[in-house]
């Protein structure tokens, strides 16, 4: 196998470095694996010291997967842990590069095999293996990080084709081997766009089918029923968690969502939104930040919510400027002021600063102006009572939460279309004309239609109402039975929230708690506090103790390690200081085998000693000169293979029979001093 060419490995990490923003470490990192290259001596490691160095990899690597899960969710767990792959696996390589043996066995990869020692078997070296699979680590590790430019592809392509140049085949010629390279390079960077949207669609695809949160109502907010509000507040789960700094006040609204299409067909009715592509957003200069709008935003609150698959919908006050904290891979906004955010952790946190009037929401349509003809009768009835026609916004709004307010009544069950005795009027109509009671989706619907009766531009908003703070809490608590719905009407230029819910709304919703609430309260405030903790405490004390404790046992591990082992010199260019590596490898026998060897008498490869020995006695029959090796060998063997081993005064004398043979059967001393 082809050696890795020289400075290749540490460029690699430098780049691994710079995308993971440890360009320092990298470079300290380079410097020693290259350094061999210009340095003779090695560290004499045995076996047994290199299966030491891949076991410390090892209790590395179980490590970092510890506290990536512990600390982050699984996706990010995940990316967070390739990204070390080069660090883990640092002392491993430099221990091979710098160790005077130029081969790794492959038992050292397993650790049984590697604890039995040679009776596991025949060892296989595979050197070359180490560089080249840090090499690849180091790829994997650096496109764990969430960038998306091309310097990635850059890297791969100029460092793939560095190594690729050193392997090539001598028999084309240099410009066919670099027009073949530009041609894979531009295909592989299509693949490599084309790759990145099918990761973006499997992600959406894997997210809806795990999740069951990816339907059209959930990921594209599409669509919304009369009456899936209402199936949410039969929940009294905790959604959301709303805080502020004490200077501004919390949002009444919290918005989701906002559709301009109404279908009253089928009885119930149903709101639609025409467009809802979401676009994505660039990232911020700041870490975690997203700006939405350049305005001014005087007013911030900082949302808590979970999102279990790191994927969905999130929501905010009328007017958002900017998110920060918000840690996501992507963050996506359409025409209808929802932000979706992707690649997120299972509790997602961020500050919202906002204005109070639109900055998503897209420009006045002919379609917000769009009453459906089965409503028309009741809305028009409703515009003539009231006097709408022809007013001002202002005037319009107040009239409109008046007559709410004043005649009609917030109730969390209604009557199905099916025990009209008509058959024929609509659910909305009974709310105008004969019911005057219902809830939020009834009022927002019924504004919204009206303001549009009127000629003014009216769109159907979903979301949460914030509550109250508690008695000593210290945030705001949302729960499923808080999600609302309410108008967003188009006023001096901007799309502004508009409730006609009467007021009581809440409390009638909260007068409807379990007994068990404050137990369900603190159960979940647990959970909160400890996923708080996990994904964005200050984890500061703990790292900074694994930071201490890291070198502390490094450092105990390599003066183990290092303590009275001896260093050896290369005896030339690529050659290393041959050293006994096995029991009897020093047996003076060996210079007899060799002396036979130039004689013309060679052991035949694979041929077992004893048969050797017996060629050796017919030869010396028929006359060669060879003096007897009986005696030689049992020692010889003894102290090769005998557990016991020999004691000193047989390893003199198989040294003195030993130089005895050489002087009988040469006539000169050979035996070393």
């Amino acid at each position: 196998m082809v050696k890795m060419p020289p400075l290749l490995l540490g460029f690699t990490l430098l780049f691994w470095g710079w995308e993971v923003e440890l360009l320092p470490l990298s470079a300290a990192g380079a410097l020693i694996l290259e350094l061999p290259r210009f340095i003779r001596w090695r560290w004499d490691f045995s076996e047994t010291d290199m299966n030491r160095f891949w076991d410390l990899s090892y209790v590395l690597f179980l490590g970092a997967i510890a506290y990536s899960f512990v600390t982050t969710n699984v996706v990010y767990a995940t990316f967070k842990f390739m990204s070390w792959l080069p660090l883990i696996f640092f002392p491993f390589v430099a221990a091979t590069i710098y160790s005077a043996e130029d081969h790794v066995q492959l038992s050292t990869f397993s650790l049984f095999l590697h604890r039995k020692g040679r009776d596991a078997g025949p060892a296989k070296r595979i050197g070359w293996f180490v560089s080249y699979g840090y090499f690849a680590a180091c790829f994997i590790a650096a496109s764990a990080v969430n960038a998306r430019d091309p310097r990635f592809y850059t890297a791969v392509v100029v460092l793939g084709a560095w190594l690729l140049w050193t392997i090539r085949r001598r028999v084309a010629p240099v410009w066919v081997w670099g027009v073949m390279l530009g041609v894979v390079s531009v295909a592989g960077f299509g693949g490599h766009v084309r790759l990145t949207e099918l990761q973006v669609w499997i992600e959406d695809t894997a997210s809806r089918l795990l999740t069951g949160s990816g339907s059209d109502e959930e990921l594209t907010q599409r669509r919304t029923a009369i009456g899936s509000v209402g199936k949410l507040k039969l929940s009294n789960r905790i959604v959301l968690r709303v805080e502020t700094d004490g200077n501004s006040p919390a949002p009444a609204l919290l918005r989701r969502a906002s559709f301009n299409l109404y279908d009253a067909s089928g009885g119930k009715g149903a709101w639609l939104a025409a467009g809802t592509q979401f676009v994505p957003l660039q990232p911020g200069l700041e870490p975690a930040t997203w700006v939405l709008s350049e305005r001014g935003s005087p007013l911030a609150a900082t949302l808590s919510m979970s999102l279990p698959r790191g994927m969905g919908i999130i929501p905010a006050p009328n007017g958002p400027c900017i998110l920060e904290g918000l840690i996501a891979g992507v963050v996506a906004v359409n025409r209808y002021g929802s932000v979706r955010v992707s690649e997120c952790l299972p509790l997602v946190r961020y500050t919202v600063k906002y204005c109070g009037v639109s900055t998503l929401d897209a420009p006045p349509h002919s379609r917000d102006l769009v009453v459906p003809a089965a409503e028309v009768p009741a809305v028009a009835q409703i515009i003539g009572e009231l006097g709408l026609a022809g007013r001002p916004p202002e005037e319009v709004m107040r009239r409109l939460a008046a007559f709410f307010h004043g005649k009609f009544t917030y109730r969390t069950h209604l009557k199905s279309a099916a025990d009209d005795a008509s058959g024929n009027v609509t659910a909305l109509n009974r709310f105008l004309l004969r019911d005057r009671a219902g809830h939020c989706e009834f009022f927002a619907t019924a504004t919204t239609l009206l303001l549009r009766q009127a000629g003014i531009p009216a769109r159907y908003a979903t979301g949460y109402g914030v509550p109250p703070k508690a008695s000593g809490a210290r945030e705001h608590l949302v729960r499923s039975r808080h999600a609302h719905a309410w108008v967003l009407v188009h006023v001096d230029g901007t799309w502004r929230d508009f409730d006609t819910t009467p007021a009581a709304w809440g409390d009638i919703e909260d007068a409807q708690a379990p007994v068990f609430q404050s137990l369900g309260d603190l159960i979940s405030s647990l959970q909160y506090r400890f996923a708080l903790w996990r994904y964005y405490g200050d984890r500061a004390a703990l790292i900074n103790a694994l930071l201490w404790l890291v070198p502390i046992l490094m450092l105990w591990f390599l003066w183990r390690l290092f303590w009275k082992k001896r260093r050896v010199r290369l005896q030339g260019p690529g050659q290393r200081e041959q050293k006994p590596n096995y029991a009897g490898a020093d047996s003076e026998f060996y210079l007899i085998e060799k002396h036979l060897m130039q004689a013309g008498l060679p052991r035949r490869e694979g041929e077992p000693l004893g048969e050797w020995l017996r060629r050796l006695e017919a030869a010396r029959q028929a006359g060669v000169r060879i003096p007897p090796l009986e005696e030689i060998v049992a020692l010889h063997y003894a102290y090769r293979f005998d557990p016991r081993g020999i004691t000193d005064g047989q390893r003199r004398e198989l040294r003195s029979r030993a130089e005895s043979w050489l002087r009988e059967a040469t006539g000169t001393a050979v035996m070393p001093q």
